[in-house]
């Protein structure tokens, strides 16, 4: 099988691997679509502390099972499914353990099923526990903001705000259920969000940038005894917080994110059936295919992030 591995800083090169063997409670999966994760760009770009290469990376895979071990027995060949794989994903085949994997119906277009940035997102804000009406900022909304945006409504959000320096995005957020939207170049953010809550700030103020700006400013639209969270993957240098601000503020802080297994398959599920039940509008949000020969192409993309571009992935035919 063709898979890309990362060899070096900005050098993705395809090789030729054997089709990984599978047993027991395994599936072996041919892989449709890997989506491009920018929380792999700090490898790519060479920048990780205690980086070796090579490195067999991705992980946002979605396929069709070509064959299972002999303890499997909730899929079968042929099924539709996205996973949540630990790597190796940018590749003709992968395997994961049965239990990672969600049925998807046939006529779910395998590159809208990213079940793995879905089950983040969702998890996200399910650890926010919004109640109904709450009022919702999300700051840097991105791929992952869109997709927030979304689930947030669902789950009963009132007043949904979307923030970003870029128009194009702000407008796809209006397209998918934003009631509000900022762009801090032209906006006084902080002021228009105070207009917006009758001076109060947000229940919920979701960083979602991962830089220290997007961190700043989500801290400044949080109402006291709100709900601060950080979502964002935050690389690089340490970020500064102004502690005693949240502490006289009594923020609840939340990190946004999960690790354990069984939580984040639970988020791909609910957010598998969101989008099967077209609650979730993904199309708008897969922008850019890349053949297994682009990989460097879609990565520099992902980093520099051209106009229209929300996410990248790498797709076989």
């Amino acid at each position: 099988m063709q898979a890309a591995i990362l060899c070096g800083p900005k050098e993705f090169k395809v090789e030729d691997r054997p089709i990984p063997a599978y047993e027991g409670d395994e599936i072996l999966v041919k892989t449709s679509v890997c989506g491009i994760c920018t929380s792999e760009l700090d490898m790519w770009e060479g920048k990780a502390v205690g980086l070796e290469f090579p490195r067999f990376i991705g992980h946002e895979v979605s396929g069709i099972v070509e064959a299972v071990g002999s303890g499997v027995t909730t899929v079968k060949r042929g099924d539709h499914v996205s996973l949540y794989a630990q790597g190796k994903g940018y590749a003709e085949y992968v395997v994961v353990p049965e239990r990672v994997a969600v049925k998807l119906s046939p006529e779910t277009p395998f590159e809208l099923a990213l079940g793995e940035p879905i089950a983040c997102a969702t998890n996200g804000v399910r650890k926010a526990a919004v109640q109904l009406n709450d009022s919702v900022c999300i700051v840097g909304c991105g791929f992952m903001g869109l997709i927030m945006t979304q689930v947030f409504k669902a789950a009963g959000a009132g007043i949904v705000i979307a923030v970003d320096t870029r128009e194009s995005i702000l407008e796809i957020a209006r397209h998918v259920g934003a009631t509000h939207t900022l762009n801090p170049k032209t906006n006084d953010v902080r002021l228009a969000v105070k207009d917006l809550t009758n001076g109060a700030g947000v229940d919920i103020g979701v960083e979602a940038g991962g830089i220290q700006e997007t961190l700043d400013l989500a801290s400044d639209l949080v109402r006291m005894e709100g709900k601060l969270e950080v979502f964002g993957f935050h690389q690089g240098s340490p970020r500064t917080v102004p502690w005693g601000y949240w502490n006289w503020m009594a923020f609840n802080i939340i990190n946004g994110h999960s690790r354990s297994e069984h939580v984040y398959v639970d988020g791909m599920r609910i957010g598998l059936a969101l989008l099967e039940s077209g609650r979730l509008k993904m199309e708008r949000l897969i922008t850019h295919h890349f053949a297994i020969e682009q990989m460097n192409l879609g990565f520099e993309q992902a980093s520099t992030k051209p106009e229209g571009f929300v996410k990248g992935v790498l797709q076989f035919a």
